[in-house]
């Protein structure tokens, strides 16, 4: 039996037409609902008239309160309301600077520092996997042993998530990036380039950048000297 789309148990009984539940069967079924993706979600909502989540309301009222500021509290902009200015490169300009107002506020919508040292725990995190799963291949048999390239690998979502992240907040992207390379180099002795190599690699497979922008982007962080 399905209840507003959800999947409840048999009733035990039917009196009167009506079906009946076990009290124990009832309180389950309430607990799992609560414990469900939409039962957390509804836990964790604004609890407002859009039912949005805690941080998704926070970015519409700061946004409301933008947008109104551009729409209304700028006399430029409040004219072209007027019908007679009403069209469609007027809306399309006003558009424009509205859309203008959520990308330069990027950084107050996403934690980018928490974010940046996230994306770096995950990367480290995969490449200590690949380092794991090839120590055997490595004629020392040093769990320390020199890594090259190719075995620096990283699963697609952390590769997605290391790209949107350069492409998003590339000054904060580059300096995890560094840190990266460091720890590679401390932890495995990778050598630089072997470490660049794995992560351009790695978003040529799942990011969005081009290659001239992955290759403007690397460029930027190879050593002037190679002391590896």
């Amino acid at each position: 039996m399905e209840v507003v789309g959800e999947v409840v148990a048999d009733p035990q009984a039917i009196v009167g037409g009506r079906d009946h539940w076990a009290r124990a069967v009832a309180q389950d079924w309430v607990e799992a609902r609560q414990r469900s993706y939409q039962g957390v979600g509804a836990a964790m909502s604004a609890d407002d008239r859009d039912a949005l989540s805690l941080g998704a309301a926070e970015v519409r009222d700061r946004f409301t309160t933008d947008f109104q500021h551009t729409l209304f509290d700028r006399p430029d902009v409040r004219k072209r309301w007027v019908l007679r200015h009403r069209n469609k490169e007027s809306v399309t300009q006003i558009a424009g600077e509205l859309a203008w107002s959520v990308g330069a506020s990027l950084d107050q919508i996403v934690p980018a520092e928490h974010l940046g040292r996230t994306v770096r725990a995950a990367v480290l995190y995969d490449f200590a996997e690949s380092v794991e799963m090839f120590a055997d291949d490595e004629d020392s048999g040093d769990s320390e042993v020199p890594a090259k390239w190719w075995h620096l690998n990283l699963t697609p979502s952390v590769a997605k998530t290391l790209d949107w992240d350069i492409r998003c907040f590339p000054g904060e992207a580059y300096t995890i990036t560094g840190n990266i390379q460091r720890h590679a180099r401390t932890t495995w002795n990778a050598p630089t380039v072997d470490t660049l190599s794995a992560l351009r690699s790695a978003l040529s497979l799942d990011g969005e950048l081009t290659e001239q922008q992955r290759e403007t982007y690397f460029a930027l962080l190879e050593p002037h000297e190679d002391t590896d």
